[in-house]
């Protein structure tokens, strides 16, 4: 039997968050263009917060390569992110109620924070693995859920997420020389000096990198302020906020 490479093994852990991711609400919504502007306006603030982790990342992971091929590659994609990231909510805002300004530099609300200080953890002692495994789980999962929404036939030119799940089925992303497949690559390489105990904290760093992706979602369709954090433990009778 053909033995898994660390990325497929990656993926194959993977599977059951991504369906989860599948199945919210929020991409419900998106499907059936039934997605509030709230939600949408809400989704754009933060991941423009999330997207600004994004660029300390890359920038870090320039800075942990130790070849110039891949210090390449990664300014490259580091640039081509800087290029692009603005444009993508820019019209996306398009279908909102808010303007432009108004969608940049919002409060970072919890979930966000999270997620943030997730992806940014392995900056200050981790290594290149540690670094861009998390990291690449977003990647992977954004181009999953664009296969899955066009698949579905029904996010027209007209719905608001249009312009999303094209940009994340570009072949410059998810191309099979795309930039997620080489960052897999990277991956591999990295793993086979890594030790089997390195390893499984790596995994469990991608997994979870898709299970705050659901959060993500999560927090956006319920529009998750600290407000409500904070009126849920001065109140709380019990239940659940999430």
């Amino acid at each position: 039997m053909k033995t898994l490479s660390f990325s497929q093994e990656l993926i194959q852990a993977a599977q059951p968050y991504l369906k989860a991711n599948m199945a919210h609400p929020f991409i419900q919504a998106v499907i059936n263009d039934r997605l509030d502007s709230k939600a949408l306006n809400y989704y754009i603030q933060q991941d423009l917060r999330y997207a600004d982790a994004e660029t300390v990342v890359q920038a870090n992971l320039v800075a942990k390569s130790t070849t110039i091929e891949d210090q390449r590659m990664f300014a490259d994609q580091l640039s081509t992110h800087l290029g692009t990231v603005n444009e993508l909510f820019k019209s996306l805002t398009e279908n909102t109620s808010d303007s432009w300004t108004d969608q940049r530099y919002q409060p970072i609300q919890p979930v966000t924070f999270i997620y943030r200080s997730h992806i940014l953890s392995p900056i200050a002692q981790g290594s290149l693995l540690d670094l861009l495994t998390p990291f690449e789980a977003g990647n992977w999962l954004y181009i999953e859920l664009g296969k899955y929404l066009a698949d579905t036939k029904k996010v027209k030119p007209d719905n608001a997420f249009y312009s999303w799940v094209k940009a994340v089925q570009d072949p410059h992303l998810a191309g099979q020389d795309g930039i997620s497949n080489r960052f897999l690559k990277v991956i591999d390489r990295e793993a086979a000096n890594a030790s089997p105990e390195h390893l499984e904290q790596v995994k469990q760093q991608f997994v979870r990198s898709i299970l705050l992706e659901w959060y993500f979602w999560d927090a956006a369709y319920k529009q998750l302020t600290w407000d409500n954090w904070g009126h849920h433990v001065l109140n709380s009778d019990g239940g659940d906020l999430l």
